[in-house]
């Protein structure tokens, strides 16, 4: 992972990461706090990328520091903020499936040695963890209210 990718997809996507795992666990992050734990976030991915370690290790490492910081920031507890943090790296695998099957019918396939394409690859996946997150933030209330208005009866 080059430096390109560290500031140009992987900050953005840690960013929408930590977005779309709030809004599941019900708390609302400002901007401050997005940006500063989503560049903690992506520092020890990307130092563990660098390590000689097998391949995708660094998603699992990925997976435990978010579940880890959600759990901190949202005062949740650990059970929903880990899975919160499986849900959300589930959606950005599915997300990242679609999107690179789409890509790869378009324009042929795309390595990563081509780091400004695989850049723009990688930023619809964002774009629509960031709209899932706008979509659990609307509609979370709703279902826990139905929730509550059930358990009464």
């Amino acid at each position: 992972m080059s430096i390109f990718n560290f500031i140009f997809q992987g900050w953005p996507e840690t960013a929408a990461l930590i977005f779309v795992s709030s809004a599941i666990v019900g708390y609302k992050p400002n901007f401050r706090e997005s940006v500063s734990y989503s560049l903690l976030l992506v520092t020890i991915i990307y130092l563990v990328r660098l390590l000689p370690l097998p391949f995708g290790l660094h998603t699992l490492v990925g997976v435990i520091a978010l579940g880890l910081v959600i759990c901190r920031v949202t005062k949740a507890s650990t059970g929903t903020s880990f899975f919160a943090a499986f849900s959300t790296m589930f959606l950005l695998f599915f997300l990242e499936t679609i999107f690179h099957i789409l890509f790869k019918s378009l324009i042929g396939n795309v390595s990563m040695n081509q780091e400004w394409l695989w850049i723009i690859v990688g930023w619809p996946q964002i774009v629509c963890l960031a709209g899932a997150a706008i979509i659990i933030r609307k509609i979370r209330p709703i279902v826990i209210k139905k929730q509550r208005w059930l358990d009464e009866q």
